[in-house]
């Protein structure tokens, strides 16, 4: 999310809104990742942020889905290696 021109964040929010979701990312890894009780506090920033800007990161989510969908099929042996 730092670097992905999340496309549903652009239209729903505009570059004001992209950018609160790159930022707020970036925030959130800076803190040591949503695993840290400071990431978490920031991810939960950064959600409390999208959310009055009726903001989503949808094609993020996408990418990930996608990504976890992809190494999947290859520890499955379905990557054709």
């Amino acid at each position: 999310m730092t670097s992905l021109d999340d496309t549903c964040l652009l239209h729903r929010a505009g570059l004001v809104g992209l950018r609160a979701g790159q930022h707020g990312a970036r925030r959130v890894l800076q803190a040591g990742g949503s695993s840290t009780r400071a990431g978490k506090a920031a991810l939960a920033a950064l959600e409390h942020e999208l959310l009055s800007l009726n903001a989503s990161p949808g094609g993020a989510a996408d990418l990930l889905a996608a990504t976890l969908f992809l190494d999947m099929l290859v520890r499955r042996g379905a990557g054709g290696s």
